[in-house]
């Protein structure tokens, strides 16, 4: 079952979805995602094997398990909102799991190059198609754990030899567009030399990546609309990598 995210960042996947399909091993038994961001790449692979996906991001962590248990409610009361009706649902606190999605939704999807994390809403975009589809994302989601860790963590935990880990970390300049930035590529690159899987990376180009991650495969790529400052949008074209160990 392909799919596509419900949720919005910048910095996501959509571009690539294909290719790293593509490049993907032909045969694993565990999907593992410590940066899984909006799961573009997750919701795109049409796995069936067990999954584990993780962010730091607790929004999107917390607005992937609610995905994951189909939460009922009135899908109803979102259809046709005004811009200034969603404005106003966006300054409330929400209880409900479907609420609390649909916030998680417009937080990214809503606010300008899908930055989040309460900027300014500036458009008004039909959610209530993503919503119906809960049932779909619930089943396609059954078997899989969706963590909110940091990542070493989660590559220490549920590696194994049969494992395949796609990583989507954030790139060198992405520094002020996350809540959380800290990354230390040596230490990432230390722990892939050691990990029992297989593993597919994709992160900017640059002589220090290169430097850094020396001796695995590394495969240049130039993907449009990757801009540091749209989700996925413009004509921009931008330089990247993809890395992996086998």
């Amino acid at each position: 079952m392909t799919l596509s995210s419900p949720l919005c960042r910048i910095g996501r996947k959509r571009k690539l979805r294909e290719l790293i399909k593509h490049k993907a091993p032909k045969q694993f038994d565990k999907y593992i995602e410590p940066f899984v961001g909006t799961g573009d790449i997750y919701f795109y692979m049409d796995i069936d094997v067990p999954a584990v996906i993780n962010d730091l991001d607790k929004e999107i962590a917390g607005a992937l398990k609610i995905l994951k248990s189909n939460p009922s409610g009135d899908i109803d009361k979102i259809k046709n909102l005004s811009l200034e009706q969603v404005r106003e649902f966006m300054k409330k606190s929400h209880s409900s799991p479907l609420d609390k999605l649909a916030y998680a939704i417009y937080d990214g999807c809503a606010t300008f190059g899908g930055k989040g994390q309460g900027a300014k809403i500036y458009h008004n975009p039909n959610i209530e198609p993503k919503l119906r589809k809960l049932p779909e994302y619930a089943e396609y989601m059954k078997n899989t754990k969706v963590l909110n860790q940091d990542y070493a963590s989660v590559i220490k935990n549920e590696d194994s030899a049969g494992s395949f880990i796609y990583l989507d970390p954030p790139y060198e300049d992405s520094k002020g567009l996350y809540k959380e930035f800290s990354m230390d590529y040596e230490k990432l690159a230390s722990i892939l030399r050691n990990v029992k899987g297989k593993f597919l990376m994709s992160i900017n180009d640059s002589a220090n990546i290169r430097k850094i991650f020396k001796g695995f495969k590394i495969t240049s790529i130039s993907v449009e609309g990757a801009g540091r400052e749209g989700s996925d949008i413009g004509t921009k074209v931008r330089k990247e990598l993809l890395i992996r160990n086998y």
